[in-house]
């Protein structure tokens, strides 16, 4: 990652982490959390040879204990995380680039994260989908591995926190996918916290590549608005499901049903007599939702956009 434009050319297209990304990060990464524990809760059932579903929390006096744990385990994760980007970008940085720099930031006063970065190092395009993505792959398999070894729900937190604090390595690389394999890759303003608006990257590549980026931002485009309609709606399902829940512990019986508990439904939640609660997801029916809510988004945006050309 870079500040410095290679050879004085002019970059085919820049990616800016501006507020309204930052805020749809954040709320990608709150939702991914949750979807990312409850599929490792998945590889976790496997591993014990029982079923996820229902799920029942039983109060023991080991919880708060646990639940310490598995928080002070999001710490080290975090710092391996940017350590692996580190190490990737050392790995690749061999034209003139310095060691990478790490450090915390909050972007726009809505995002916090933590970062790696280098000064004056370019990398290609299969370098940089490496130093994305190896922090997510490393760190899922080292949990994993260790689940296999220790299966407790302890390693959910750590394992799901990972995976949620790559929504943006995700983003990035999914952006990258979209140009030739030639292209070349730098770092915009990660470290300069005076300029937040100038955290991104750019893409750099020969004139020919730039002929097809009309249709590439269209692609993008959609895409965006696929993704960030299906996002909003399962974080409508989760916000409301949670709302519902404690409502419901609060001046209620504890149970909630989205649904027929009996048939169809989303979400059901029942509190038991000796303290223990179930939960049961119906995931096909929720992504269902998520998909249609992506698709109804993009439509009402194309819709809004036709409109505000026809009466340019």
């Amino acid at each position: 990652m870079s500040r410095t434009e290679p050879s004085g050319r002019r970059p085919l297209a820049e990616f800016r982490l501006t507020r309204a990304v930052a805020v749809q990060w954040l709320v990608t990464a709150v939702v991914g959390f949750f979807a990312f524990a409850y599929a490792f809760g998945h590889v976790l059932a496997a591993v014990r040879g029982v079923a996820l579903e229902p799920i029942v929390v039983d109060p023991s006096p080991l919880f708060p204990e646990l639940f310490v744990l598995a928080l002070a385990l999001v710490a080290p994760v975090v710092v391996l995380h940017e350590l692996l980007h580190g190490l990737c970008m050392a790995r690749y940085g061999t034209d003139g680039g310095s060691r990478p720099a790490f450090g915390i930031g909050l972007s726009h006063f809505v995002l916090p994260y933590a970062y790696a970065g280098t000064e004056g190092t370019r990398f290609t395009r299969r370098e940089m989908l490496v130093v994305l993505l190896a922090p997510f792959a490393g760190i899922t398999v080292i949990g994993l591995g260790a689940m296999v070894v220790y299966p407790s729900p302890v390693l959910l937190v750590p394992l799901a926190a990972n995976a949620a604090g790559s929504i943006g390595d995700f983003w990035m690389a999914a952006t990258l996918l979209q140009y030739p394999a030639d292209v070349q890759v730098t770092e915009l303003g990660l470290e300069d916290d005076s300029t937040p608006d100038q955290q991104g990257f750019a893409i750099y590549g020969s004139p020919a590549d730039s002929g097809s980026d009309g249709k590439r931002r269209v692609s993008v485009a959609v895409l965006s608005r696929g993704l960030a309609g299906a996002v909003g709606t399962l974080a409508a399902i989760v916000g409301v499901t949670i709302v519902a829940v404690f409502a419901s512990l609060a001046f209620g019986s504890g149970t909630v049903a989205f649904g027929d508990p009996n048939g169809w439904f989303l979400f059901y939640h029942e509190l038991r007599g000796d303290g223990s609660a179930v939960l049961e997801v119906r995931a096909p029916l929720v992504l269902a939702c998520a998909t249609l809510g992506g698709v109804g988004w993009t439509v009402v945006a194309a819709v809004r956009d036709g409109f505000a050309l026809e009466f340019e």
